[in-house]
């Protein structure tokens, strides 16, 4: 099903980017890798190409810049032949430089959303495909120590099902899913916790949630990305396994 599929990860020299694309070239798929951190990146597809060979293709890419992302994506096209699945990973906690969080993480996904419609259109010359962007739980509920973060978040979620429901999507045989975990481990609580609000406010969530491991949430990922009837869906991720989420839609 997904062998000679390619796809686009932004955000994938480490952490969860690095893991769906590892998953994803595990069953056959070409994966064009990208990240912001060139020297990161470079270090990430010399070490997946060893394995995987000229499955394996990466272009440096900020996600704020509209002019990169569109190399990225012809770039990918060029070298790797198609684009099937566009993942929207790229994200940052970062209430203090607030402009740039939402910059990355809602305007970052929207550019890579609206340039994968263009590619995947089958009304576009594509041949249909999947979405995928990241969410988090705090898309769902009220985080008191990040509330720029989760106002990102939210936006993610909306504008996602919004698109996943525009009937020229549907009919061009492009579907739109949203994933959204809770704390993961990687960096992003590591080396960012000192960005958020407040510690005493983090504690007592990440007491409640938990910490996932990188193989709990690709595990969910693969589902997502293999679930041909999947469109729209908000699927939330805890240490208590995934759920989607029954939210509102157009009557």
């Amino acid at each position: 099903m997904l062998r000679g599929k390619v796809a686009i990860i932004t955000g994938s020299a480490q952490g969860l980017g690095k893991a769906f694309a590892r998953a994803l070239l595990e069953r056959g798929s070409k994966v064009c890798l990208s990240d912001v951190n060139q020297e990161l990146l470079e270090t990430t597809s010399t070490e997946l190409k060893s394995e995987y060979a000229e499955n394996v293709f990466y272009q440096a890419c900020d996600v704020t810049n509209i002019q990169q992302m569109e190399e990225l994506f012809r770039k990918t096209k060029e070298n790797l032949g198609s684009i099937d699945i566009v993942v929207n990973n790229a994200g940052i906690v970062h209430e203090k430089a607030w402009e740039k969080c939402i910059d990355i993480n809602l305007n970052g996904t929207i550019r890579g959303t609206m340039l994968a419609l263009e590619y995947l259109r089958k009304d576009m010359g594509g041949q249909g495909g999947l979405i995928l962007n990241m969410s988090s739980l705090a898309g769902i509920f009220p985080v008191n120590y990040t509330p720029v973060y989760a106002a990102s978040k939210h936006g993610v979620i909306g504008f996602t099902r919004s698109w996943a429901n525009h009937p020229d999507v549907i009919n061009n045989g492009v579907r739109l899913v949203c994933l959204c975990p809770a704390f993961v481990d990687t960096d992003m609580i590591k080396v960012e916790k000192d960005r958020f609000q407040g510690e005493d406010l983090v504690q007592p969530v990440l007491d409640k949630f938990g910490v996932m491991s990188l193989d709990q949430i690709t595990t969910e990922f693969m589902k997502a990305v293999q679930d041909e009837d999947n469109n729209g869906s908000v699927i939330s991720v805890t240490m208590r396994g995934a759920k989607t989420l029954n939210l509102p839609s157009p009557s």
